[in-house]
């Protein structure tokens, strides 16, 4: 337990002193079997840098509108494609029912969505966003593009839209899988 706060204390103290170097952690193995070093393989990377922006824009909307990640996420896809079935919001977020089905209730305890069961099918429930979940998506997308636009900023215009086609290629094949 100490040694866990003492490499804490470490790193957040010299987050604001920029001539202070943490320590790097000594590297165990340099290479991992078939996949090499652990920082060159792709599936970590993707990972880690989908996990930080997530963190990110995560921060800004906890602060700044009360709402976490997955519940944004469920917001915005009903933004983009109108009612969906719970079911379709699962597939379209990519994330499991339990954590769908929990920010549905929150949403819908903030006055944020609605859920109505199927009047053509009773098994199936419909999520739509209500109007004041609609201002909140007008609301956040401005902020949204803007920290988009900060992490972008890292590439040049070709690197840009390398990173899109490869992005949407990868998009492709991960539904195959």
């Amino acid at each position: 337990m100490a040694k866990a706060a003492k490499k804490k204390s470490t790193a957040s103290a010299t987050r604001g002193n920029p001539g202070v170097r943490a320590k790097r952690p000594t590297v165990k193995r340099a290479a991992l079997g078939p996949i090499g070093k652990l920082e060159d393989f792709i599936p970590y990377k993707l990972s880690v840098v989908a996990n930080r922006v997530s963190q990110s824009i995560g921060r800004l909307f906890e602060t700044q509108f009360n709402i976490q990640m997955p519940e944004w996420r469920i917001m915005m896809a009903l933004y983009a494609y109108d009612d969906l079935v719970f079911n379709e919001v699962v597939d379209r977020t990519s994330m499991d029912k339990a954590r769908v089905s929990r920010a549905q209730r929150r949403l819908v305890d903030l006055g944020l969505i609605n859920s109505v069961n199927d009047p053509t099918d009773g098994r199936k429930v419909i999520l739509s966003l209500t109007r004041k979940g609609e201002k909140m998506c007008g609301d956040i997308l401005p902020e949204a593009a803007q920290r988009e636009a900060w992490y972008l900023a890292a590439l040049d215009d070709q690197e840009h839209h390398q990173l899109d086609v490869i992005l949407d290629k990868l998009m492709m094949r991960s539904q195959e899988a």
